[in-house]
């Protein structure tokens, strides 16, 4: 494992120094690791292949490529661990952590108080009293509305069509038929 932490650090182009600092740990401990003096504990393998994204198997005992395979974002990574995902829910997502942290308190503040309302009533309840709510909107509801509204109309609409025809009321010269 000590030749394969000094290649994982010169790839890196790190010093000793700086690789222990990235995991918290003095340069002379990475010295160590490196001349096979000391090999590092399982914290500290996993602390490695966490902070550089090292594939823990070429780590430990030289399998594999040297990195983990990375997509090529969080949120993709985000995706594949949730494939229910729409695409609309990650756009959503890309635009919302693209904002400012001051826009994004904005939004949640609004979003807070959205939920909030919908604490004291029931989904599909109207805005108003006495309003019809969208359950009252389906087609059969509709189709007799219409026909009330036509009965109201002083006419009933005709079964094999509901178009009037303005030809059956007035004659060739746009008068009403019987009058001359």
């Amino acid at each position: 494992m000590n030749e394969r932490i000094r290649k994982l650090r010169k790839h890196l182009d790190l010093t000793q120094e700086a690789f222990g600092e990235k995991i918290g740990v003095k340069r002379n401990t990475i010295a160590t690791y490196e001349m096979g003096r000391s090999e590092p504990s399982n914290a500290a393998v996993s602390l490695i292949c966490k902070t550089f994204g090292v594939n823990e198997a070429w780590l430990r005992n030289g399998e594999g490529e040297m990195f983990v395979p990375s997509p090529t974002s969080e949120l993709d990574a985000l995706a594949a661990r949730y494939p229910q995902m729409t695409h609309e829910t990650y756009v959503f997502i890309e635009k919302l952590v693209g904002l400012s942290e001051e826009t994004q308190k904005i939004i949640m503040g609004f979003l807070r108080e959205v939920v909030a309302g919908f604490d004291d009533v029931e989904p599909g309840t109207p805005a108003l009293p006495g309003h019809l709510s969208s359950s009252d909107f389906s087609d059969d509801k509709v189709v007799d509305a219409e026909m009330l509204y036509e009965k109201s109309l002083g006419f009933a609409p005709n079964t094999a069509s509901s178009a009037l025809s303005t030809t059956d009321a007035t004659g060739s010269d746009g008068k009403a038929a019987g009058n001359t």
